[in-house]
């Protein structure tokens, strides 16, 4: 089960001291990109799964009218026309995308099921200069409520699920065939997040507890070899409830994840060596309903979460922490006028730019803010938004790339995926 906000009122405002510098980053948004042109809808549809690697190539997959569909935008070049992963394709539901260091692009997605068919999990492989190979079952038989995928520096694709069971991984080496799945969970876990850096170390991280009220978050680290750890408990847990896990990490291993603890912000770190440390409350005294988090290859994090401010108004707002240093005051990114909702973060391998994407609901359009773990933070508009929903991002060598599903107004039942390039 997907949980998200919460049911608190207020929030307690933090005042953020911002020098005034220009931005530690360079370059302007391109025009709105229409990777899928207008659609009907009778709700509003997922934004694509996004993924870059570090030289800024970005690939996008999503199932907005049945079929998934795929665009890739190379750095300081053009989006491809988006085109049906597969001719025929069945009508998909969960999408997940990843590109690796090689080039080696995956998709993955579960088909809608019928009164005849159940429902499968397919993954189909492109390999570097090479095409999309013809979708597999990585594991006959199963489905899933979410899945995520990641993509080793050497090409190595690792899947991860959830279902009634827990969360299960595969993996599919290079030239090689998908592993049996490997249960890494205990029971009733479930919203799992993963991440993978270069050389194959990977985290993946869930809420564990009854459905709806989750207890704790728990983790399980896959070593650069090839090997997953015992899961971990990383949540200190006040009684609250926690939910939403966001993980992150860095080129040498280290590792992060932030979640919301009741209504608080948290975020547990472990460096390489180490065992996890005790969770930090990086919202303070706010009243947080939802986390987003990011880190880059050097290990520096940046956290964003959705407060409510008097009026249960929506406001955003960031921290970051630089490696080996602190975490910076909270810092305001919407204005007080918007109501804002479901952040979600990024910040390139490079360590040169961060990102925080959200949806303004009382104007209606997608937002962003960009900085750095060293400058002030510098807010963008990027187009109509739904409201209610989200805008997925991703920062790699210097660019962002953000792409989100847009209503045409003044028709709710019409629909287009957009996209915008910072570089």
């Amino acid at each position: 089960m997907r949980i998200g906000k919460s049911g608190a009122t207020m929030v307690t405002g933090l005042v953020a001291i911002v020098l005034m510098a220009g931005p530690a980053f360079a370059g302007t948004w391109s025009g709105l990109k229409v990777l899928e042109g207008v659609f009907g809808v009778s709700s509003p549809p997922e934004g694509p799964a996004l993924a870059v690697n570090g030289t800024g190539h970005t690939v996008a997959a999503w199932n907005a009218t049945g079929p998934v569909r795929f665009a890739e935008h190379l750095n300081a070049g053009n989006w491809t026309p988006s085109t049906v992963v597969v001719p025929k394709a069945e009508s998909a539901g969960p999408v997940a995308v990843s590109i690796g260091a090689d080039e080696t692009t995956a998709v993955a997605w579960v088909t809608v099921a019928t009164e005849f068919t159940p429902a499968k999990m397919l993954v189909t492989v492109r390999a570097p200069g090479g095409v999309f190979t013809t979708p597999v079952e990585a594991v006959p038989g199963a489905s899933a409520g979410d899945l995520r995928l990641g993509v080793a520096g050497d090409g190595t694709v690792i899947l991860l699920w959830d279902n009634a069971t827990g969360v299960l991984t595969s993996t599919l080496p290079p030239h090689g065939t998908w592993s049996a799945p490997l249960m890494i969970s205990g029971a009733g876990a479930g919203l799992p997040d993963l991440v993978v850096n270069d050389a194959g170390a990977a985290l993946a991280v869930w809420q564990e507890g009854a459905p709806g009220s989750p207890t704790s978050i728990a983790g399980a680290y896959r070593t650069a070899g090839g090997i997953w750890r015992a899961p971990r408990v990383v949540s200190a847990g006040s009684g609250l409830g926690t939910w939403n896990p966001k993980p992150g990490i860095d080129a040498a291993g280290g590792v992060a994840v932030g979640y919301l603890d009741g209504n608080t912000m948290m975020v547990a770190l472990k460096s390489v060596g180490h065992t996890w440390g005790a969770p930090v409350a990086v919202s303070g005294t706010q009243t947080a309903g939802y986390p987003a988090l990011a880190m880059d290859r050097a290990g520096d994090v940046v956290a964003a979460w959705e407060a409510l401010d008097a009026g249960n108004y929506g406001s955003i707002w960031e921290s970051t922490l630089p490696a080996g240093g602190a975490w910076s005051v909270p810092e305001r990114l919407s204005r007080r006028a918007d109501d804002s909702s479901w952040p979600t973060a990024a910040f390139s391998s490079d360590g040169s730019l961060a990102v925080v994407t959200w949806v303004d609901n009382t104007a209606q359009k997608a937002r962003a803010s960009l900085g750095s773990a060293a400058g002030p933070w510098v807010r963008s508009g990027l187009g109509i938004g739904w409201w209610g929903s989200t805008v997925p991002v991703v920062a790699g060598a210097g660019t962002v790339t953000a792409a989100w599903a847009a209503p045409m107004l003044p028709n709710p039942n019409a629909a287009r995926i957009l996209a915008r390039v910072f570089g």
